[in-house]
């Protein structure tokens, strides 16, 4: 995101745990008071990290706090834009696709926590702060991590010659948006911000199978002696999970641009490239 956003010449200082956002004191270091928006992007969890590990879960949420909390010193401070889940915090219960006003009542550890964070955000942001809840984000360096980004295991599996492994029912759909598409309408919040809906959904607004997704896969791979194997869920799995991108098109005039198949072909290309994506 930093890259989409230098390459329009909008300074960026970007806030690492090496390079935190907060002085000593607890307050904003000069590059954040001095902002004009802040993104927050910083998580230890994934779906299965949630699960298993509500330490975590617990340490993200004080991370936040401390974070708003360091805002609140500043006399001024820059409107937050808090990255959020949009495949998780919807009650799966309702019918997709999922508009920003659609109940939110996610039944996995992962769906609470972000929902969590969108409430201390409502709760204690500067005015102007916006949730922006993204839907399955995948692209090049995407890293292999466990419980998330089935992207990046089934390229992982090309590169490696195995079977590509679906978790549950392959007709169960999902909306991936690319990542290049998820940088552009970062920078569409910025451009908009302090004049933007409190919530707002990013996504390719597209419901695509497992099972279609697989097979988007294997033909970008062009490898027809993989195969497809499929398993029992996983407790986190949801069914289906797709999102209504119409308010993002009307409020920041975006819409995700990349089609599943040039997406993938690029994903792809790096993997060959580059070798196995980072675990």
């Amino acid at each position: 995101m930093s890259d989409a956003f230098r390459s329009t010449d909008v300074e960026v200082a970007p806030f690492t745990r090496a390079s935190p956002a907060l002085d000593a004191a607890g307050g904003p270091v000069p590059g954040l008071a001095g902002a004009t928006t802040a993104f927050w992007l910083a998580t230890s969890i994934n779906p299965q990290i949630a699960e298993s590990s509500p330490q975590r879960v617990a340490a993200d949420y004080a991370a936040f706090s401390d974070f708003l909390e360091g805002l609140a010193r500043h006399s001024s401070p820059p409107p937050v834009v808090l990255l959020s889940s949009g495949g998780t915090v919807y009650d799966d219960r309702a019918r997709p696709p999922y508009d920003e006003s659609s109940p939110t009542s996610p039944r996995s550890a992962y769906g609470k926590a972000k929902l969590a964070l969108e409430l201390q955000l409502r709760e204690r942001a500067p005015r102007g702060s916006v949730v922006v809840r993204i839907s399955n984000a995948y692209g090049p360096g995407q890293p292999v991590a466990s419980g998330q980004g089935v992207v990046a295991h089934w390229l992982r599996a090309a590169r490696r010659e195995e079977h590509l492994r679906i978790f549950g029912d392959p007709n169960s759909s999902r909306d991936y948006v690319y990542v290049d598409d998820v940088a552009a309408a970062m920078l569409a919040v910025h451009r908009h911000i302090g004049d933007l809906p409190a919530v707002i959904n990013i996504g390719s607004g597209v419901p695509t199978s497992l099972q279609a997704l697989a097979e988007t896969v294997l033909d970008v791979v062009g490898d027809s002696s993989l195969g497809i194997e499929v398993e029992e869920a996983r407790t986190f799995d949801v069914h289906s999970t797709w999102l209504d991108v119409t308010l993002a098109d009307t409020a920041l005039g975006w819409r995700s641009r990349t089609s599943l198949h040039d997406g993938l072909a690029a994903a792809w290309s790096a993997v060959s490239r580059l070798g196995d994506p980072q675990q």
